[in-house]
């Protein structure tokens, strides 16, 4: 008799919870968990992205200093420009047109009339970055 009375007996309101119940916490916890790494996910991808735009744009930059730094030349075809070194993974395309007075407009083909539209061009493995122009002019 001692036994029986030291043992403790369920209530009609103590249950356990329900499979459903069970099933539905579940649910809750996976989908938080994708979310968190969907999130994860989505800030490295941009971070990545914004780091290929800044080394792109470190690269330019470099370009267009060197030569607004340089001597203007007439035919920097036959006497180019410095040319910056690119770093793995990214090429530097420079590419020039000259002023026609007479036209008022920039054509490719070499003509000096002492002024010229500088274009650098930074692409890296998914195709172009970025495109920046400046202007040299003949002083």
């Amino acid at each position: 008799m001692i036994r029986a009375a030291s043992r403790t007996m369920l209530h009609c309101d103590e249950r356990g919870q329900s499979l459903v119940e069970e099933l539905i916490a579940l649910a809750i916890l996976a989908l938080s968990v994708g979310i968190l790494l969907t999130s994860i996910y989505t800030g490295t991808a941009g971070v990545k992205a914004k780091h290929r735009q800044v080394s792109a744009e470190m690269l330019a930059r470099s370009q267009l200093e060197l030569i607004q730094d340089a001597p203007y030349s007439a035919d920097p075809i036959s006497a180019p420009y410095p040319a910056v070194a690119a770093e793995p993974g990214y090429s530097v395309n420079v590419n020039i047109e000259y002023w026609r007075a007479s036209s008022e407009t920039f054509i490719s083909s070499l003509w000096d009339d002492g002024m010229q539209k500088i274009t650098v061009s930074v692409s890296g493995s998914e195709g172009a970055i970025l495109d920046m122009t400046c202007y040299k002019v003949d002083r």
